[in-house]
């Protein structure tokens, strides 16, 4: 009797043991749409520090362990749009050491995750996967000053098949990173520290057309003179041309008049 108590025993810690937390591994695909905006025609640089590009999301629901990478497929996104809205971007090492970069640059972004997280089904008694990613994009100038920051969120659903499924929760994240990157490309250059760099660098974002008049203490540049145009003179109706008036002399002739 002893050694069946005994075998029962082991037999549920073992299951116990078996029934431990599973893990949901998944990695971010880099997939963003063209983003139909006018490329400005200027030199900026992004800054990757190891925890962005390396950057993993852990935890544990119930008996499911969730790892979900989202470095690496961030950098390969914020490439990609960045060359889409600037015609030069240069990666750099580290914003305080670009003060002595020949071109110049007119500014330096870093992005950091703030937060990532999302709802499963279970959660919210739903049939959906909700994700929500906040990014701090930083801003420097081109000395390396940090100049200003500011957040984005980017908010992604899809329908669930299973509750355990990881392919949901993938698609969701996607449309997250989607959905934050078109309001990177509408928004960024709308800040206006964004574009207080980008006026000071001599460059205007077609969002906002370049002043008529140059800035106070400016002399605007020489322009030829407007070239007059010819004068005709009019003959009276019934006089014939050698009953006008003497025509003044003539000015200097001016070549293809």
């Amino acid at each position: 009797m002893r050694q069946a108590n005994i075998r029962t025993a082991v037999a549920a810690l073992l299951v116990a043991l078996l029934s431990g937390c599973t893990a949901t591994r998944l990695t971010t695909e880099a997939q963003l749409p063209p983003p139909l905006i006018e490329k400005l025609p200027i030199r900026v640089g992004v800054y990757y520090s190891k925890e962005f590009r390396e950057y993993v999301h852990r935890e544990t629901r119930g008996t499911i362990e969730y790892e979900i990478g989202l470095g690496a497929a961030h950098v390969t996104n914020i490439d990609w749009l960045m060359r889409a809205m600037f015609t030069d971007v240069v990666p750099v090492e580290d914003p305080a050491k670009i003060a002595d970069s020949n071109p110049p640059f007119v500014f330096v972004l870093e992005p950091k995750f703030e937060e990532y997280s999302f709802l499963t089904p279970k959660d919210v008694a739903g049939e959906a996967f909700i994700v929500t990613i906040r990014y701090m994009l930083t801003l420097y100038d081109g000395d390396g000053a940090r100049v200003d920051s500011f957040t984005l969120t980017g908010y992604g659903r899809e329908k669930a098949r299973t509750l355990a499924s990881k392919e949901p929760l993938a698609v969701a994240t996607q449309r997250a990173m989607r959905d934050a990157g078109a309001k990177v490309a509408v928004e960024l250059t709308e800040q206006e520290s964004v574009r207080l760099l980008i006026r000071n660098a001599g460059s205007f974002s077609p969002l906002r057309p370049p002043p008529l008049y140059p800035p106070a203490g400016e002399t605007p540049p020489a322009e030829a003179p407007p070239r007059a145009a010819p004068t005709v003179e009019q003959t009276p109706v019934g006089e014939s041309p050698s009953e006008a008036p003497p025509e003044p002399e003539p000015p200097p002739s001016t070549t293809g008049v």
